[in-house]
């Protein structure tokens, strides 16, 4: 049955509050999400070599995270996740499909950007994660907490870059090309529950053999 985009993008937009701004939606999750990051950055204190393990360990922690929420509650349907799975599937995969990935106009960001209370959900979330880590060491802590919130941060940021016109500068960089690449065979809906779940660098997607690349085809503009 084919998916009628073009309708669906006429009710999403009818449904979007006449007061909503996109500038401030993007605007306040960066701010939000920078401010947080320089707090923690400067609880950081010439910290040996070893602690700077805790870069890698966390972006392997979000990468995971991201892969995870991704593949279980954004494209399969739990109590838990109702929500997400709805904005997700239901408004996300709905509104973008393989043939039709840019957006049209900034409302549209509505659609792209998690919801921006959710950057603060986020955030707070990971007060207790510094204080339990920070008993053993505080510049472990911040490393940690900060590179968590910097994946939040790239993976908005590469998201929107993802949804953006193929010709655009920022989408004809090597990496993002490559990503927008995979995540728009993601929007196919024949394999969007099964493959290309990480959004700014496909590890988990790699471990767990739901990685999935095809050349574009070159009679496409």
């Amino acid at each position: 049955m084919n998916h009628d985009t073009a309708g669906f993008r006429a009710r999403y937009r009818n449904g979007i509050r006449r007061w909503y701004s996109p500038w401030l939606h993007g605007g306040f999750v960066l701010g939000f999400g920078l401010v947080a990051l320089a707090v923690l950055v400067t609880r950081i204190d010439a910290p040996p070599t070893w602690q700077w393990l805790a870069v890698p360990l966390g972006l392997i922690v979000f990468n995971w995270g991201e892969y995870t929420v991704h593949r279980r509650y954004g494209h399969h349907k739990h109590r838990l996740g109702a929500l997400f799975y709805k904005r997700h599937t239901g408004d996300h995969h709905s509104f973008f499909v393989e043939a039709q990935m840019p957006y049209e106009q900034a409302r549209d960001w509505r659609v792209i950007f998690f919801p921006a209370w959710l950057i603060v959900l986020f955030c707070t979330a990971l007060v207790p994660a510094y204080g339990l880590i920070a008993r053993l060491d505080r510049n472990v802590a911040a490393l940690f907490c900060a590179t968590l919130l910097a994946g939040y941060l790239s993976y908005e940021v590469f998201h929107a870059c993802e949804h953006l016109p193929a010709r655009h500068a920022l989408a004809r960089l090597p990496w993002l090309r490559q990503m927008r690449r995979l995540h728009q065979l993601h929007h196919r809906r024949d394999i969007m529950q099964t493959r290309n779940f990480n959004l700014v660098f496909p590890l988990m997607d790699w471990l767990h053999g739901t990685l999935h690349w095809e050349p574009e085809d070159p009679r496409l503009p």
